[in-house]
């Protein structure tokens, strides 16, 4: 569902880049997300900032920015909300080829 991206050599990050161009309804994530204990950090209509073990953002585009370098945490991280964020997605795309 996600793509890994290293965006330099030198940060603390990696964004997931979703495969498919989308736009997430972050409320209806926010319950969701809850439920997996995240804790919900910020949300502004646009980016929804989250903690589970390292910082998270998640943009209305569907890319997500985890700030860590430990890739096996990503990984695990990119499982995780790709279970969360799926259901989501499929309702977005099927939106959007209706309309």
């Amino acid at each position: 569902m996600f793509e890994i991206i290293k965006p330099c050599l030198n940060c603390n990050s990696f964004v997931l880049k979703p495969k498919t161009d989308l736009k997430l309804n972050l409320e209806d994530i926010i319950e969701t997300i809850e439920e997996r204990k995240f804790i919900i950090k910020v949300y502004t209509g646009s980016m929804l900032s989250i903690f589970k073990e390292c910082k998270i953002n998640i943009y209305i585009s569907g890319k997500v920015v985890i700030i860590t370098k430990d890739y096996e945490l990503i990984k695990k991280i990119e499982k995780e909300l790709s279970s969360i964020l799926y259901p989501y997605i499929q309702s977005e795309k099927m939106q959007s080829e209706e309309n």
